[in-house]
């Protein structure tokens, strides 16, 4: 009879030998990098941006207030991390749209900064001096706003002649709202909601069985497999920051890398179309009146560099058509860069950007009497540094034909 017992209880081990293993103690594992995770695929393989955007966060906190359930037991541990706000930095730095800009330890930059401009007080180099804090265009607003426990329960078991086992689970719920605000206006651009469900499992095998008179075999194995919770935050963060970007780019709030060129190559092409049709226009007064106007083009460049852009070509030779028809005409040429660099590096790009003209139309016949030359550096620059849409429109050369 004892035979039978120990042949049954072999056949169950080597039957459950693929998590067996779980039910025996851990072995003691060193600290390990957290393992990202398949939401964190989908952020990173967003399209690339036209321009990283500056971000703050101020408060991203566990709304919900609830506490870890515990039978017969006063808990005072929360259902959900407290490390949110942590959690979506991460996730902010981690991705190509963003630029996330220190907010929730604010008091303790400003201290700092007081300490080190209190020992640059008696320098006098100005390059020693600190700059100003860099400014958010976006605030990011909300907060795990829900936690709902034992959303879908259930299992499975068997028992037969003493040998018996089963199988139990239970599904919780979070809920992330995630919503995007103008700095400028306070109007909310974005807000998106993701949820993701928390999937905790127990495994219970178990043997029981008289053997004999007085004599009671009994046995009994389990274990219990429960997703982190910090993990299912971080799952809902980046989930909801990747609906953000998409759902963003689809209401025109930001724009892509590839939508950004395209964008710039129409402009162009527009503008070019305009310039050809005020030459056309212009040609005609000409033609008619025999009198040199003040006729203006533009050329642009690319950024630090003086190199006149095939696309120009047409234009140019518009400029030198209109100057060869009109002997007493002139030509001034105004010079600009962008507000990147120096002052002294920007004047020079400028003073390069009319030369290049300038020796374009010189080399095809114009007399350098006729050509004059100014440079502007970046003085009439109007677009921020972070915008790189504008500051092609900064990067130029205005071309003046005026009558003498």
């Amino acid at each position: 009879m004892i035979w039978r017992v120990f042949i049954s209880i072999v056949l169950v081990l080597l039957a459950g030998c693929s998590t067996i293993k779980k039910t025996l103690p851990p072995e003691l594992e060193v600290a390990q990098q957290l393992a990202q995770t398949k939401t964190f695929s989908e952020l990173s393989g967003l399209p690339a941006p036209a321009g990283s955007i500056p971000v703050s966060v101020y408060s991203f906190r566990d709304q919900t207030g609830q506490y870890k359930p515990q039978t017969n037991v006063s808990s005072f541990s929360t259902a959900v991390t407290q490390g949110a706000n942590s959690i979506l930095v991460q996730a902010l730095h981690e991705s190509d749209w963003f630029i996330p800009v220190e907010r929730e330890g604010l008091q303790n930059i400003l201290t700092e900064r007081k300490i080190v401009r209190a020992a640059l007080s008696n320098k006098e180099d100005e390059a020693a001096q600190l700059p100003p804090l860099t400014t958010a265009k976006i605030i990011l607003e909300g907060g795990v706003i829900s936690y709902d426990s034992n959303v879908k329960t259930g299992g499975l078991g068997a028992e037969y002649f003493g040998i018996g086992a089963s199988e139990l689970y239970r599904e919780d719920i979070i809920s992330i709202y995630l919503r995007a605000v103008d700095v400028r206006t306070g109007q909310v651009l974005l807000s998106v909601a993701t949820t993701k469900k928390v999937l905790s499992v127990e495994m219970r095998a178990g043997f029981f069985r008289y053997v004999s008179y007085k004599r009671l075999a009994e046995a009994e194995a389990g274990f219990s497999e429960n997703e982190p919770m910090h993990i299912c935050v971080k799952q809902a963060i980046e989930k909801a920051l990747s609906e953000l970007v998409h759902k963003g780019i689809d209401k025109g709030v930001w724009t892509t890398k590839q939508q950004s060129i395209a964008l710039a190559k129409a402009r162009q092409q527009k503008q070019l179309q305009l310039a050809a049709l005020k030459a056309k226009q212009q040609k005609a007064q000409i033609a008619k009146r025999n009198v040199a106007p003040s006729i203006s083009f533009m050329v642009q460049f690319r950024t630090a560099t003086a190199e006149i852009e095939p696309l120009y070509n047409t234009q140019l030779e518009q400029v030198l058509a209109l100057l060869s028809q009109q002997k007493s005409a002139h030509v001034e040429l105004f010079g600009y860069a962008d507000k990147r660099g120096d002052d002294q590096s920007n004047h020079a790009l400028s003073l390069a950007r009319s030369n290049a003209i300038a020796n374009y139309l010189i080399t095809n016949g114009i007399a350098k009497e006729r050509v004059s030359i100014m440079a502007r550096g970046d003085d009439d620059a109007q677009y921020d540094t972070a915008d790189n849409e504008g500051l092609f429109f900064d990067r130029r050369v205005i071309i003046n034909l005026k009558s003498s």
